[in-house]
């Protein structure tokens, strides 16, 4: 085994990429000029600070492994932040069109309750009227839901006929059925029952059009207050 001397600048470039601590300077050259290794050790700079250089490169190199662990880490626990946050805007997604639903419910419910507010239901005395009122005001919120409402089988019942387009279909259903049109409306309802069926007919007819069971508690309340 030859020595060899080697300047500063060298000796410190071949210490800089020792991967093993006790890796020998023909070592770490062979690996570099990609040369076969001997498996010889040898001890060819004899310099006081080998070993300072050595534990200095091995030292850069734990931190670098350091650094790259804790930026692995930390970008493992920003992913999942993400995907939650990308989860909740979906939701909120998904939840819009309910929201929206529910503003739409809450303003007919607020028109409704304007309607059986004033002063002329307030002080109208029959029932009937209070009843035809009534639902006069849902079909004027929307025509369409109020339609499908009546037309559901939880509200005309199974053997009896409550709502119809003109009135001789109400006639021919029963006998002294009293049919009359829902003012501002086409259709027909009849009124020979009592105030606890129409008031029945109004709680299924505002159920099936979705509102809420607080509004139809206030509805019904209202439409029995004095009577």
């Amino acid at each position: 085994m030859k020595i060899i001397e080697v300047d500063e600048e060298l000796y410190q470039y071949i210490a800089s990429h020792t991967q093993s601590i006790g890796e020998s300077a023909s070592d770490i050259l062979r690996r570099l000029l990609h040369l076969p290794s001997l498996n010889i050790r040898s001890v060819a700079l004899d310099l006081s600070d080998k070993t300072e250089n050595i534990d200095r490169s091995l030292s850069l190199q734990q931190e670098t492994a350091s650094i790259y662990s804790e930026s692995t880490v930390n970008q493992q626990t920003i992913q999942p932040q993400e995907e939650i946050v990308t989860q909740q805007v979906q939701v909120v997604e998904r939840a819009e069109p309910d929201t929206e639903l529910d503003v739409s419910k809450q303003s007919d419910a607020a028109d409704l309750m304007i309607l059986l507010d004033t002063p002329e239901f307030k002080q109208e005395s029959k029932a009937v009227v209070r009843f035809l009122t009534i639902l006069s005001g849902l079909y004027k919120l929307n025509n369409d839901v109020f339609t499908q409402a009546i037309r559901s089988e939880n509200v005309q019942g199974r053997t009896r006929v409550y709502f119809a387009q003109d009135e001789q279909t109400l006639l021919d259903a029963g006998n002294h059925t009293k049919p009359k049109q829902i003012p501002d409306c086409p259709h027909w309802v009849i009124t020979n029952n009592n105030s606890g069926r129409k008031m029945i007919m109004l709680e299924g007819v505002m159920r099936e059009m979705g509102f809420d069971e607080k509004t139809i508690d206030y509805v019904k309340n209202a439409f029995v207050a004095d009577n």
